[in-house]
């Protein structure tokens, strides 16, 4: 039966979202669920897979994918169903000269902040990835507790924990408005029914600024599309994973336009190699073009030349929500009292879910958090 209240609605049903369902159904709250796809349906399910530390940069970022890096490993024990998570180290690769001066002061930067990384030479990079090129492999730098997991199963496995918790989650669900009385929060309306509701929380990644609109607000989030290739499946051959420093020094020169290349490869579980990645401005169009498949091919089997021989099985894309200065968007919003924001994590809703998760928990039931979320606050756009 479809409720007519609860004690919070959380609205996108991802990992971020399914994560704050999951810590508020554990704390005790009444809380639904609401997601307009299927489970997983959308950035949650098609994504690189990574619980990743290595580029995010000192301060706040850094800050926030550490926090949920621990909350990663806690989640191993918790939730009754595995996930697929594993914590072996990560490695962004150096293929170029050129890109050492910012690596460096990036490993710099981080160890002043109290993060430190480690970059090693070619010679122990190729002794943890063999596949990695000869030619074109300088170096590394090494994180001993980035990752990967299976999305799609944490997301599952978050949502049967809260379930079992009293959590209520409903997906094929759209939310068409809500409802707000003197600058209050009152009730969330969907294709099912309405639910009165005092605290509603936006999770709705790429959608975020919709539903920021009901009620009023101009929400900062376009969609960003990322594309990835699959392989078949294959024994044991990438151990950790990789990115490629290309990566970072394009993602910190900012995205101009037109279609972006990174070497991204990882293995999962299962023996399928997830590689990519590709990234365009193709508004909320999911179609992968030739070119984003050629030159991902290019780029990875550059780098891994073995490669060359595997077959890839079938390629995905979907959208990571993109805010101008790559950090998301959380916390209440002082103009509707009872909504509070939760998305906007651009392309690392995943690695930051469940440290999201927990820190909107904290923030509905506590009213202060672990970390302090001021500079991500929405009115940090507005100022400008």
């Amino acid at each position: 039966m479809f409720p007519k209240e609860a004690e919070v609605v959380v609205i996108g049903g991802g990992v971020i979202g399914s994560s704050i369902a999951y810590y508020l159904a554990k704390a005790g709250k009444d809380v639904v669920l609401l997601e307009k796809s299927h489970q997983s349906g959308e950035a949650s399910a098609a994504n690189a897979a990574f619980v990743w530390t290595i580029t995010r940069k000192p301060g706040i970022d850094v800050r926030l994918a550490m926090h949920s890096l621990e909350l990663h490993l806690k989640l191993k024990d918790e939730l009754e169903m595995d996930f697929e998570y594993i914590h072996n180290g990560g490695l962004l690769i150096i293929e170029d000269e050129k890109q050492m001066p910012l690596v460096k002061a990036h490993v710099k930067k981080r160890a002043e902040d109290g993060f430190p990384l480690e970059i090693i030479d070619a010679k122990q990079t190729l002794a943890l990835e063999p596949l990695l090129s000869k030619e074109t492999t300088i170096g590394a730098v090494y994180s001993p507790i980035d990752g990967t997991t299976n999305p799609i199963f944490l997301g599952v496995a978050l949502n049967f924990q809260a379930k079992q918790l009293g959590a209520k989650i409903f997906h094929h669900t759209e939310v068409l408005d809500i409802e707000v009385e003197r600058r209050k929060v009152k009730g969330v309306v969907c294709n099912k029914g309405t639910i009165k509701t005092d605290t509603i929380v936006n999770a709705a990644g790429c959608w975020g600024h919709k539903i920021g609109a009901m009620v009023g607000l101009k929400v900062p989030i376009t969609p960003f599309q990322l594309a990835m290739l699959v392989t078949e499946q294959l024994p044991p051959c990438v151990f950790h994973p990789i990115m490629g420093a290309s990566y970072m020094v394009e993602e910190d020169a900012g995205k101009a336009g037109g279609l972006g290349c990174g070497l991204i490869v990882s293995q999962q579980t299962s023996g399928n190699l997830l590689i990519g990645a590709s990234w365009r401005d193709a508004g909320y169009d999911k179609r992968i073009i030739s070119e984003e498949i050629e030159l991902m091919a290019k780029i990875n089997v550059k780098a891994m030349p073995a490669l060359k021989d595997v077959r890839v099985i079938r390629s995905y894309a979907n959208f990571f929500p993109h805010t101008d200065d790559d950090l998301p968007i959380l916390g209440s919003v002082d103009a509707v009292e009872g909504f509070i924001m939760a998305c906007g994590h651009n392309g690392h809703g995943v690695g930051m879910g469940p440290g999201t998760g927990k820190l909107i928990q904290e923030l509905i039931c506590d009213g202060k958090t672990s970390i302090s979320l001021d500079e991500l606050n929405l009115s940090r756009f507005q100022l400008k």
